[in-house]
């Protein structure tokens, strides 16, 4: 949403907290949950883009149905290879399982099968909007078609759905089990990143508190239970997290409370990538390779 936007939106928004809370938190909830429209690509993004796509383009495809519609699955696996260990990939917010190409051959050289997917409301999968439950449900899923996994790597918001459903914190989802984790440019605190939005768009007191309201009905939990430490400490799975300390998306601090967690969560940080980059990076995909076979 552009500043100009905000800039007229945030007095209404505001005046509405306060005459009709419970209705402008659920629209809240709403804006909040729907990704902006991709742009249409033209054909002309840089020649690592297109090799990334190309990688997608020659996967196994398989629709995955769940219970609010179907994503795309795309399957790598090395020819003749069992797939005995399987390491799925879970894009972020805005992004696709295009996005997440450049771990694929690094996890095939490993001996492993990939399995990514575009999340619900992203890519080729149904719906318009995502949501932690929506994307535990997918997940979960997917997790029904190939798993059990040996790793789950995680970029951005992607992270946050992986942790939700390593942990089962959204009531009436199956627990997903995996033995590593890899967190990329994740955030640490759903509950921030709620109140950054609410300031966003101007949301007062009463406002935030139903879109607060809201998250807890859609989920079965309040928002606080979404929190990245809380969740890492339950499942005690050991764990990456790689984060670019120029991040302008998702502060390094972010990582820095992830990596407080315990002893089996490893940080690495990464300068001058930034919060998209930091996946095109060969040195990122290795070591999430070396990590995963680890």
């Amino acid at each position: 949403m552009s500043a100009s936007a905000l800039r007229y939106m945030r007095p209404l928004v505001r005046a509405a907290s306060l005459i009709a809370p419970r209705a402008t938190g659920r629209l809240a909830f709403r804006l909040f949950c729907t990704p902006p429209r991709p742009s249409k690509r033209n054909g002309n993004g840089s020649s690592k883009d297109k090799a990334l796509s190309a990688r997608v383009g020659r996967a196994g495809l398989q629709a995955i149905p769940f219970p609010c519609g179907s994503v795309q699955a795309y399957v790598f696996a090395a020819e003749a290879q069992a797939p005995a260990r399987t390491v799925l990939l879970v894009h972020g917010w805005t992004g696709d399982a295009a996005s997440m190409a450049g771990f694929v051959e690094p996890l095939l050289a490993a001996g492993f099968r990939v399995v990514a997917f575009d999340l619900p409301g992203h890519g080729d999968s149904t719906g318009r909007e995502l949501n932690i439950p929506l994307g535990v449900a997918s997940l979960a899923a997917v997790a029904r078609v190939f798993g059990p996994f040996h790793a789950i790597v995680t970029h951005s918001f992607g992270g946050a759905i992986a942790l939700a459903a390593l942990a089962g914190s959204v009531r009436g989802q199956p627990v997903v089990s995996a033995d590593r984790l890899v967190l990329i440019a994740s955030p640490s605190s759903i509950t921030r990143i709620t109140r950054q939005f609410g300031d966003a768009i101007g949301l007062g007191r009463r406002g935030q508190a139903a879109l607060e309201r809201r998250i807890h009905i859609v989920a079965g939990n309040p928002v606080e239970a979404f929190e990245g430490p809380l969740q890492l400490k339950a499942i005690g799975l050991p764990t990456l997290v790689i984060h670019d300390r120029q991040d302008r998306e998702l502060p390094f601090l972010h990582a820095e409370a992830l990596a407080a967690s315990g002893q089996f969560v490893r940080l690495e940080a990464t300068d001058g990538l930034g919060h998209r980059r930091i996946l095109k990076a060969r040195a990122v995909a290795e070591s999430v390779a070396r990590f995963v076979v680890d």
